[in-house]
């Protein structure tokens, strides 16, 4: 009997390590990511910058105006990602895991979309100009700045995606292996699919 509560401890020692292992992968993806981001989101923002002061045409000037503003708003969101994913959270257990590899995933897919909706708005915008005399150089500028940061968002998101849910496949693994306290004793659960 001490050997079989000995075998199921040890078990369990490494389910709970592989879990540990998995997080700290999750919070390096999630920190890489956002280093990524961040970076987009600086470099563009001081080209643009300078952009808008040195351009005499207005809507050179609307496009590098908007980009700030995007770009603004991307690193808004990379730097407390980026701190988030750096502290790591709690230990989690290996449902709280599943759960939290889930909605990352939701998340990036939704933003894909969302993506895809900037890149179409940015379209409209421009072809819009046509009608709006009075505000075509702005129609066109926030436009192509729409194109180019939906196009950068729903490559980042697609990679994002792509990277978390090849990472998860090794959640699914663990998932099948299970320790249950039973009435009279200890069980395994080994899901053979």
């Amino acid at each position: 009997m001490k050997r079989l509560i000995l075998f199921f401890c040890l078990v369990s020692q490494s389910l709970s390590a592989q879990i540990s292992t998995f997080q700290s992968e999750f919070d390096q993806i999630n920190q890489n990511l956002m280093v990524g981001l961040g970076s987009y989101a600086l470099s563009n923002f001081m080209m643009s910058g300078a952009g808008y002061v040195l351009s005499d045409d207005e809507t050179t000037q609307r496009f590098h105006e908007m980009n700030v503003m995007w770009n603004t708003v991307n690193f808004g969101l990379a730097l407390p990602g980026y701190l988030k994913a750096k502290k790591g959270s709690k230990e989690l257990t290996l449902q709280e895991m599943i759960q939290k590899q889930k909605k990352t995933e939701t998340i990036f897919l939704v933003n894909d979309i969302l993506d895809v909706g900037y890149i179409a708005l940015g379209f409209w915008m421009r072809n819009e100009s046509k009608n709006r005399p009075d505000r075509s150089e702005m129609f066109k500028g926030y436009g192509n700045s729409l194109i180019l940061q939906g196009s950068f968002l729903l490559v980042f998101d697609a990679y994002a995606y792509y990277l978390h849910r090849n990472h998860g496949k090794g959640l699914k693994e663990m998932n099948k292996v299970s320790l249950n306290l039973l009435a009279n004793g200890i069980g395994l659960l080994v899901d053979l699919d």
